[in-house]
């Protein structure tokens, strides 16, 4: 893995020589004043909304999140969890793991981005949303129902696309504390003259996560032999550091650049119930940078970005996986590169003709060490080309963007036993090459007032390596895998009335076939296999509504309809597991003289935690109350113009007994408070 480590050293090397450049300085030493610019929006929104709501955008229907709203100490999860038509699965309270799914897709489906930058690994092709900390990010950006052309990659059913914080000049810190232990601080110093910028980031929380919960024993839809406990073992320690650099070395060139370290210890607690390890332990390390060039506004675009993590399964009763006890280690090593450009064919009148088009290649590297039983070095290449043409039509009242991807992977290591006294096979490289084509259009019927998108593409999840090569503790892999192929198109309205509202409502419907599912090999071990499908349709509708300067109500509600249709009489027209038929969101926010009390509201239908959708299996109907207080003040220290915000929270207001997965329950009604200080 030499070329990999040297080249992380490298890109590290020349951000800070980025950093170090980015802000101008004039001949006597002090910065030089900001240019005159106009502001520039995304190019993958259409009119894109500098705060919370939906936008139409040509790649998919995308709502745009404003992170940096603190509301309390929450994460990230909990944020993107309140998107329409976004789903997070939750494994207990804070620092446990929490991954996305969209639509009715698998977690595997869908992609996610930093900074435009791929996350989702070869391993599993999941994101676990809770190693990814709340503190760097300033927007996410959710496209549902497909992903736009100039993130590259094959595609998926869907993407968020995490945009990295950017600070004005001065200092912002914060301290949060709530129920459990939970404890958490952060510190941030920017600089910014216009035409460079740097910002500096440290982080840091703690929780205990003893909470008290109703434990069902297994048997949801029986209380008889319900017993409270308390959870154990859901311990967290985490501590962080984000330098972003961003500058204009001149002749039309925009530099950025940002490298940072995350490390996460914490316990390991499993569900609760037989499965319990209440000794297990987790360390998590990960080291990341991302160095990207801009000529004339996207003209031309070369990005790069690398990362290395570092895994720590601490097992000594061996509760974790069905190996002896001890430890497991593993590294994952990734490098992605792209290179964009963007010329605009036809500039004026009725017509606006552009094209974008680039390449990507990306290698990551994975290597484990079970206990002592060292596994092969995992390696996969993918090669992508992309192209797209954007163009405005009836001066730029209608936009259409047809685009095609296609995209080449390789593997070349050997196939992993699934129990550890089995022997290695022999490697055969596995090679597959795909095509990924979609359609957006977006017609601006009333300017300003009404628009309507409309979405429709054909993409395929590649196998990951688990699924195609196996893993020790039970699974089998399969090489002769074919690819999930993803069916997606959706039509949706955006209206903004007037007096600050904005609605949007969107249609959708997505299929899956050949959809991967593990089924029993035997006693000990699985085999995946191409035997599933999946249909999903549904409606999303969104709420922004600003009547007045002190009121603000914000809302979604997502109705779906996914169903099993792989064809087996077991599961045929059966509910997919923990996917509602009905979900809501509502916040509902009113600000005077610096007080700013709020109210939300999420809930959900009963779902399914299984395939047969038995009654033992039912997740009841659930909602959540959460209640709280802003209050600003300019206390006129360290600075006359700084702020002083207080929040507190009560959450779960009425204390809900909750499982998002089977097994691994939530906390009840909590508490949380924060200071912030913007000198």
């Amino acid at each position: 893995m030499a070329f990999q480590s040297i080249f992380f050293r490298a890109l590290c090397g020349a951000f800070c020589g980025v950093a170090l450049t980015c802000i101008p300085v004039s001949a006597t030493g002090v910065a030089a004043p900001p240019p005159a610019t106009a502001a520039r929006y995304d190019t993958l929104v259409v009119r894109a909304p500098a705060r919370n709501g939906p936008g139409p955008a040509v790649g998919a229907v995308v709502t745009r999140l404003d992170l940096e709203d603190p509301r309390g100490a929450r994460d990230l999860a909990d944020a993107l969890g309140a998107v329409a038509g976004l789903q997070v699965r939750r494994y207990g309270a804070a620092g446990a793991s929490a991954v996305p799914s969209m639509r009715g897709s698998s977690p595997s489906q869908l992609r996610l981005f930093v900074d435009g930058m791929p996350l989702d690994d070869a391993q599993t092709g999941l994101v676990d949303l809770a190693r990814l900390p709340l503190e760097r990010f300033g927007t996410a950006d959710v496209h549902r129902g497909g992903v736009p052309v100039r993130l590259g990659g094959i595609g998926g059913a869907g993407a968020i696309n995490l945009r990295t914080r950017r600070q004005a000049s001065g200092w912002d810190l914060g301290l949060a504390a709530g129920s459990f232990g939970a404890v958490s601080a952060r510190a941030i110093w920017g600089h910014d003259t216009g035409s460079g910028s740097v910002l500096v980031l440290a982080h840091g929380r703690r929780a205990d996560n003893d909470f008290r919960f109703t434990d069902h024993r297994w048997t949801f839809h029986e209380t008889d032999d319900d017993v409270e406990a308390v959870r154990e073992n859901a311990w967290l320690r985490e501590h962080g550091f984000f330098l972003s650099a961003a500058g204009d070395p001149g002749g039309d060139w925009r530099v950025r650049g940002w490298a940072g370290f995350l490390r996460r210890d914490g316990g390991r607690p499993g569900p609760v119930g037989g499965n319990a390890s209440p000794h297990a332990s987790v360390r998590y390390d990960r080291l990341d940078g991302y160095l990207s060039l801009d000529w004339r506004e996207d003209l031309l675009r070369a990005e790069v970005a690398a990362a290395r993590s570092d895994d720590l399964l601490d097992d000594p009763a061996g509760e974790v996986a069905n190996l002896p006890p001890g430890m497991t280690t593993s590294r994952g090593e990734d490098v992605a590169l792209r290179l964009s450009v963007a010329p605009r064919i036809v500039s004026g009148g009725e017509l606006d003709l552009a094209v974008r088009f680039g390449a990507e290649w990306r290698g990551q590297w994975f290597d484990e060490n079970l206990v002592g039983l060292d596994q092969p070095l995992r390696h996969r290449d993918q090669t992508t080309a992309f192209a797209a043409l954007d163009a405005a039509l009836a001066g730029p009242r209608l936009r259409l963007e047809p685009s095609l991807r296609w995209q080449g992977n390789r593997d070349d290591f050997p196939p992993v036993p699934a129990l550890p006294h089995w022997p290695e096979q022999e490697g055969v490289e596995h090679r597959q090459e795909d095509w990924s084509p979609a359609v957006g259009l977006v017609w601006d019927a009333s300017p300003g007032r009404l628009a309507v998108e409309a979405h429709a593409a054909r993409t395929v999840r590649v196998p990951t390596w688990v699924e195609l090569f196996g893993h020790r503790g039970g699974i089998v892999g399969d090489r002769e895998l074919a690819p999930e192929e993803i069916a997606s198109w959706d039509v949706g309205v955006t209206a903004r009335p007037g007096d600050g509202l904005s609605v949007r409502a969107a249609f959708f419907a997505a299929s899956t076939d050949e959809t991967i599912v593990y089924v029993a090999n035997s006693q000990q071990t699985s085999r995946p296999v191409n035997a599933g499908a999946t249909r999903n349709r549904g409606l999303e509708l969104e709420l922004w509504w600003r009547p007045a300067a002190r009121l603000r109500l914000e809302a979604n509600a997502t109705f779906q309809r996914a169903r099993d249709a792989g064809g087996l009489a077991a599961y045929d027209g059966k509910r997919l597991p923990f996917l509602p038929d009905r979900e809501f969101f509502g916040r509902l926010a009113w600000t005077r003289e610096g007080l700013a009390p709020w109210i939300e509201l999420q809930a959900r239908s009963g779902n399914y935690r299984d395939r047969y959708n038995t009654p033992e299996g039912r997740a009841p109907a659930r909602h959540q109350w959460h209640l709280g207080v802003d209050r600003s003040f300019r206390p006129g220290w360290p600075g006359p113009d700084s702020r002083l915000t207080v929040s507190a929270a009560i959450l779960n207001l009425t204390d809900n007994s909750i499982y998002d997965v089977e097994g691994y329950p939530l906390p009840g009604r909590s508490w949380r408070a924060s200071v912030q200080l913007k000198p």
